[in-house]
């Protein structure tokens, strides 16, 4: 009896701690606002704006290139964040002026095509099942309905570095 007491506090305490990092990380990683007032899950995007419903800091391209510092599942439980933990840093989105664009992770590249507000897989030929984006500051947000991934445009010395080792990759 003792031990099913024990780890049910345990249990308790595993669901605490889940709750005050997943809340450290969005406090220490979002862009805030004065204005943002709309805090459901679907609309959180769209809370960023001021009174004309214009993005606050909206960047008017999403073109170049992104690393990616964090992703939440919605509905995510303490055991989905420590099995993101790992690899929510890595990985690098590169969106070209064609409207074409590549996620690279691990070696391997997944391809897409954008618009102003969605990105599509490639062979999604009849953009039906795009993911919301917005850009504002160079944070990149992409909301695909289930998960939350979040860019922030490489530095011009992460560029830099990007781009030579991906020359080296290449030539391999």
């Amino acid at each position: 009896m003792k031990s099913q007491i024990y780890s049910g506090k345990n249990s308790m305490l595993k669901t605490i701690l889940a709750v005050i990092i997943v809340s450290a990380c969005f406090l220490s990683s979002c862009n805030t606002a004065e204005t943002t007032t709309n805090h459901t899950t679907e609309n959180w995007i769209d809370s960023i704006t001021d009174e004309n419903g214009v993005y606050i800091g909206q960047d008017k391209e999403v073109v170049g290139y992104y690393k990616r510092v964090g992703i939440v599942k919605i509905g995510e439980t303490y055991e989905d964040m420590l099995e993101l933990h790992d690899i929510e840093k890595q990985g690098y989105l590169v969106a070209n002026d064609d409207g074409t664009a590549f996620f690279e992770f691990d070696g391997k590249k997944t391809e897409f095509v954008f618009d102003n507000a969605y990105f599509y897989l490639s062979d999604d030929t009849k953009k039906t099942n795009g993911f919301h984006y917005t850009c504002i500051n160079g944070r990149l947000i992409i909301n695909d309905g289930t998960t939350i991934t979040q860019y922030l445009r490489l530095t011009d010395e992460e560029l830099a570095s990007y781009l030579k080792s991906n020359k080296t990759g290449t030539e391999q």
